[in-house]
């Protein structure tokens, strides 16, 4: 039920001022001393759905370009089932969008603790009911804002039902717990909420990465060691990273490791942990991912050493390299930990000798400086700190194929870059002209649009390094009706026994920029779902009359202006 609203007023700034300024360190330094005491050590909140919980994705989990910044809990293959509030609170925002979170809410708390449910189907009637108003007042699909009205909620009340909208691959719940007055993400399972978990981490080997002219196994490129190898040999300084993940009870899914360790020759010499996240380095997961063979291969592959650009605040220590004075056999081991204690511990032997005289060393460019290359009329400049650490960085056209090479695939990017290309297009197709990036099998996966400079090239910003082409695009997004109200007239569309009206809304390259529909001149509420290039007008927004003709026009625009109009006639019957 709804709680008065002044008290709840009351409480919440109230507990507001009572913690300001208190920290995580207690639990952190309770974990230090006992491993098993992460999980449970907070109270004060409930699981957010009423069924067995299972997890999809853990908090901190490597994701492309970002952490898992919560739980991913199932929802039994299905969309619609109540999302309950956590804690007592008011509803501190709102989301509505294609992407990401896709239907969001954020309930802040009376404890200074602020819970996000995303990838809803709806909310509950008075959230949805004022969304849908703002929607229509400012003729926008999007929303993003904190609601004037007071919509409190007490603890276990629904705040709405759990679906699949924005970028969710499938029916969950995103569920997350942040510190409201820094939007910190804090681990949920630190609440103890009753996710079955008896399974330690797997660690499936330790990457030795050679720096310098240093070998491993005679070898100058990194190295997956199985933990059913023998002695490793290494020859001069060396890095260290772990292919590891972790898995609940009642589902195999892959979820990332709570904590690591290092220690060589009986001494730490290296640990992370992923208690609490900051959206402001998020990005920044790519300097704790060992980049290289996750991105080629998607495995939980992690670092066991600081990159010196990394602004992440999960290190216990700065080191970064090994090496030993003198020829020596010692143990190297890694040491895992889950939220709930669980623990994996795997040794290794590595004999160390002096590097090579006359070993390669590491060429290429200082991560901290501004840098511009340039090749054949094209160039891309390089801020500071765009990378983790000194970097080599290709530049050429690839003439067989028509593409550039910008930087090295596997090479992580915080910042963008800003790559201009000579290439030659005719006057009347420049308005059409955009970026293609693609994989390492030379197909498409993603466009970026730019723009022309007054030299004639073609310049365009981006984050990730690889391939990439110049393309033209003339052709207009496709609209078209849903089969089920199609009619022998190609401009008229019938809805019968159907509580929405559909469209599919698709486009081959450039991407949907921005689409509306307009009922006999008003502009009405149709939603996008990209991921099933569909578009909808439900008929419970009760914008529409029954039983008449009524004029519908629908507009969609691509990133680079092509513009498509479906225009007709529909009945609602």
């Amino acid at each position: 039920m709804l709680m008065n609203v002044q008290n709840l007023r009351f409480r919440l700034w109230m507990a507001f001022f009572l913690t300001l300024g208190v920290a995580g360190m207690t639990e952190r330094a309770q974990a230090q001393q006992d491993r098993k005491g992460w999980y449970g050590q907070r109270d004060g909140l409930i699981a957010p759905l009423n069924i067995p919980l299972v997890l999809a994705g853990n908090f901190g989990e490597l994701r492309e370009n970002h952490f898992h910044t919560g739980l991913d809990f199932k929802t039994e293959g299905r969309e619609g089932l109540p999302v309950i509030a956590a804690h007592d609170g008011v509803i501190a925002r709102v989301k509505v969008s294609p992407f990401g979170y896709g239907r969001a809410l954020y309930l802040s708390g009376p404890t200074g603790i602020t819970t996000v449910y995303a990838h809803l189907q709806r909310f509950a009637p008075n959230v949805e009911q004022w969304t849908r108003e703002r929607q229509y007042e400012r003729e926008k699909f999007a929303v993003d804002e904190a609601p004037e009205r007071p919509f409190a909620f007490e603890q276990g009340d629904t705040l709405g039902w759990s679906g699949n909208s924005g970028g969710s691959s499938g029916p969950h719940l995103h569920f997350e717990v942040r510190e409201t007055a820094t939007q910190r993400p804090v681990n949920p399972l630190f609440w103890g909420f009753d996710v079955p978990d008896s399974v330690a981490p797997e660690l499936s080997g330790l990457w030795v990465l050679p720096t310098g002219g240093s070998r491993v196994n005679g070898s100058s490129r990194p190295q997956l060691i199985s933990p059913a190898a023998g002695t490793v040999r290494i020859a001069g300084e060396a890095r260290f990273g772990i292919e590891a993940l972790d898995r609940l009870d009642g589902a195999r899914n892959r979820c990332g490791i709570y904590r690591a360790e290092l220690w060589i020759n009986d001494e730490r010499r290296h640990a992370w942990e992923l208690d609490t996240l900051d959206f402001a380095v998020n990005r920044d997961m790519n300097a704790l991912a060992y980049y290289d063979a996750w991105e080629r291969t998607g495995n939980q592959a992690y670092r066991m050493h600081r990159l010196p650009g990394s602004r992440l605040p999960v290190h216990d220590a700065a080191w970064s390299t090994v090496s030993m004075t003198r020829h020596d056999t010692v143990p190297v081991r890694i040491e895992l930990w889950d939220v709930h204690g669980n623990t994996r511990s795997i040794e290794w032997t590595a004999a160390w000798s002096a590097a090579q005289e006359g070993g390669a060393q590491r060429q290429g460019y200082a991560y901290d400086r501004d840098h511009t290359v340039e090749q054949d009329g094209a160039g891309v400049r390089i801020p500071r700190n765009t990378f983790y650490e000194d970097f080599d960085f290709p530049f050429e056209r690839m003439e067989d194929v028509d593409r550039w090479v910008v930087g090295d695939r596997s090479l992580p990017a915080s910042k963008s870059m800003v790559v201009s290309l000579s290439v030659a297009v005719p006057d009347s197709l420049q308005q059409s002209t955009l970026v293609t990036r693609h994989d390492r099998n030379g197909d498409i996966d993603g466009a970026l649009t730019g723009k022309w400079t007054p030299e004639g090239t073609f310049e365009f910003t981006t984050k990730t390094c690889g391939q990439f082409g110049i393309a033209v695009d003339t052709v207009p997004p496709s609209i078209r009706p849903h089969r089920r109200h199609r009619t022998a007239l190609e401009r008229e569309v019938v809805v019968k026994k159907f509580g929405e009206l559909r469209f599919n809304l698709a486009d081959d390259l450039a991407g949907i920029q921005s689409w509306e529909a307009r009922l006999d001149g008003d502009w009405i509420l149709f939603r996008w779902d990209p991921k099933r290039e569909r578009i909808w007008y439900k008929l419970a927004d009760g914008q529409h009359a029954m039983n008449r003709t009524q004029r519908l026009e629908i507009r969609a625009r691509d990133e680079v202006g092509n513009e498509a109009v479906w225009s007709g006639t529909v009945r609602f019957e």
